[in-house]
């Protein structure tokens, strides 16, 4: 009998010490829960490069810029002027109408926003941060150099542009690297069509690509395309129209030999994908798309209602390889940390009150070998 009992005894032991080890992964891979990936999953070795694509979500100072639609992200004691009142009262829907009167964006809300945009980027490449990072939704030069100078000072950023677009809100695509700068930075703006001239007259507002290139630690030059598309509240077609730009774009840079990684936001949700087949179809044939060939287990960048969508991407060029680079798909990886991460395990906005959380994206990260 007691030999018996010591049997079970071992064998109820050995049964939990199967399920403890089966239900505790050392690094998550599903998006669905609240876990968070490791450290590890996101630090590169020798001879790598890595990149970050990531939509900050209105990284504004806290001054007006003239010609842009600011208001709402200005001090509330800034609030009282006409100009800002007359703008307010304009604004349609209820939800933004109150925003614009009552959000307090002060000094120190900026500061908790970049101290966590801070958090976020910090937890890759052993805390040093990526080599290069894409960003979408930041106003203006000034306030991506106070990010930069500020709670990234001591990262190595040497290279911070911003080009300011038509963008009636404000936001701009940046980039910003620790490879040096070659040659002068450029906007393109992207030629939409519409044969309704009001909406034509809307998209030629539309942000354009930024193009930035440095010289990676091999001597080769990398072509960054930073953008930011049209968002879900416009035509289909301008998005399509945009995609169509940028492949072209990189196919043509491609046949002068030179590198290239385009990313962003491109705005694209997973039904209007299914349907049309804009990263699986179009921009393959310029470069391999992130979450196509890398980032198995990832279910999106972003999260609207239940639904999970690869907003943010990263192409990189088919022609690496022959100009000095290669690309390690098992590298791509969303974000997910403590700061930008929600109870459901989808992107957690920053709080101005509270001072927490991150921005309603997660970052895309992923890196290259150099040769």
């Amino acid at each position: 009998m007691k030999k018996l009992i010591q049997i079970l005894s071992l064998s109820i032991l050995s049964f939990f010490f199967f399920v403890s080890c089966k239900s505790t992964p050392s690094v998550d891979t599903n998006q669905n829960s609240s876990v968070l990936i490791s450290q590890q999953s996101v630090a590169k070795s020798e001879n790598e490069i890595s990149i970050m694509t990531y939509n900050v979500e209105n990284l504004f100072d806290t001054q007006h810029d003239e010609g842009t639609e600011d208001f709402s992200y200005l001090p509330l004691k800034d609030k009282n002027q006409k100009k800002v009142q007359d703008y307010c009262k304009s604004v349609k829907n209820n939800f933004y109408r109150k925003q614009c009167f009552e959000f307090d964006w002060s000094d120190e809300a900026l500061e908790a926003k970049m101290r966590n945009l801070n958090h976020v980027i910090r937890f890759t490449d052993q805390g040093r941060g990526p080599d290069n990072i894409m960003l979408t939704e930041v106003e203006n030069l000034r306030v991506l150099k106070q990010f930069v100078n500020g709670p990234l000072s001591d990262l190595g950023y040497k290279t911070v542009v911003l080009i300011e677009g038509p963008d009636l809100r404000g936001i701009d695509p940046a980039f910003i690297s620790k490879f040096p700068q070659v040659g002068k930075e450029k906007l393109h703006l992207i030629p939409y069509k519409d044969k309704n001239p009001e909406q034509l007259k809307w998209a030629k507002r539309s942000r354009g690509i930024l193009e930035v290139v440095v010289k990676a630690p091999n001597g080769k030059n990398i072509t960054f395309l930073t953008a930011h598309f049209p968002s879900q509240s416009n035509p289909t077609e301008w998005r399509a129209q945009a995609i169509d730009f940028a492949k072209n774009l990189m196919l043509k840079y491609q046949k002068q030999g030179r590198a290239v990684v385009f990313g962003g936001d491109l705005n694209i949700i997973a039904s209007e994908e299914e349907t049309h087949g804009y990263f699986k179809n179009q921009m393959t044939q310029a470069g391999q798309v992130s979450h196509l060939v890398g980032c198995k287990h990832c279910v999106g960048s972003y999260n609207y209602k239940g639904t999970w969508s690869f907003l943010d991407i990263l192409v990189f060029s088919n022609n690496l390889k022959t100009v000095g680079f290669e690309l390690i798909p098992d590298s791509i990886q969303i974000v997910k940390t403590s700061m930008n991460t929600d109870t459901q395990g989808s992107p957690k906005r920053f709080d101005s009150i509270e001072k927490s959380g991150a921005a309603d994206h997660f970052p895309l990260y992923a890196r290259i070998k150099y040769f």
